[in-house]
């Protein structure tokens, strides 16, 4: 079983160039990210560009949005353009004109944190925001992350392929891998496509495909399914599966696994082999059959 190493790493390190012409100057630094808790106490100061935009990301839906020197129309004057459809855990800024301002107020969870923007040189690419209350720091994972975080992370997965176009430095903190291995049954089989790993709160999300050979439906049970990494067996945290793969067709399904199964961090790696564990019913007996 591989473990990720965890550690405490917030500012990429990035190489600086010097040009060779003379007259010449460093080209501002677009791909700086940065991760900072959340604390209504703070005023967030963040460098932005002209040229690239800056994406905030939050653990979950953002509730409202109040600005000040900020527009969401292009064409309607303000020193910086905002990006936020209503729902979304993230926003993006872009500097409209030199020297530009402004500020939002952002209200989530019932708590609002402030931010000021400024144009500069060395805009930040993304800011991920965290909870204190959903770190690692002393807390076990089962009590620090909620439902509706959990959610939030499913939705981040289901929509990762949109957001990574869109909005590349989005998806900067996300581990993504497409292992497509597969996992055999006697009638039907299921494709691991892809597999993602949002790191705060230690959770891994399975993005399964259950594939029906055969002529009759497939049942089983989307709350008991399990993957097993070496000698362990993890347990879903949040699952969306139908439960049924009609015969001749195929299905898609994801779910979320957190921490370990003693309450404590997992640290597991996407690169590890996932087995998926399959509790098939027999729909006229409705009896659990382990496959």
């Amino acid at each position: 079983m591989e473990l990720r190493l965890h550690h405490i790493l917030t500012t990429a390190l990035v190489p600086i160039v010097f040009c060779a012409a003379l007259g010449e100057t460093r080209p501002p630094r677009t791909n700086v990210i940065k991760q900072f808790p959340l604390d209504e106490r703070t005023v967030y100061e963040i460098p932005i560009g002209r040229d690239v935009p800056t994406t905030l990301m939050f653990p979950s839906a953002i509730s409202a949005i109040e600005g000040a020197n900020v527009t969401t129309n292009p064409d309607t004057p303000a020193p910086v353009l905002l990006t936020y459809n209503a729902g979304q855990y993230f926003l993006s800024v872009r500097a409209l004109v030199p020297n530009a301002k402004g500020a939002v107020n952002v209200v989530w969870r019932n708590r609002t944190f402030v931010m000021r923007f400024q144009e500069g040189s060395a805009p930040y690419g993304s800011v991920t925001f965290f909870d204190d209350n959903i770190s690692a720091l002393g807390h076990a994972v089962g009590k620090r992350v909620t439902p509706e975080l959990l959610l939030g992370l499913l939705d981040r997965a289901k929509s990762y392929q949109l957001i990574e176009m869109q909005y590349p430095d989005a998806v900067q903190q996300i581990e993504h891998t497409e292992p497509c291995n597969v996992c055999y049954y006697r009638d039907f089989q299921v494709i691991v496509e892809e597999v993602f790993r949002f790191d705060p709160e230690d959770t891994v999300i399975f993005k399964l495909r259950f594939e029906n050979k055969g002529g009759s439906e497939i049942f089983y049970q989307p709350q008991r399914l399990a993957v097993r990494v070496g000698q362990h067996v993890y347990y879903p945290s949040i699952v969306d599966a139908s439960g049924i793969v009609p015969p001749k067709a195929a299905t898609t399904a994801f779910f979320a696994i957190t921490g370990s199964p003693t309450g404590g961090r997992a640290n597991l790696s996407t690169k590890n082999i996932f087995s998926i564990i399959v509790m098939r019913v027999e729909r006229d007996a409705k009896l659990i059959v382990p496959q």
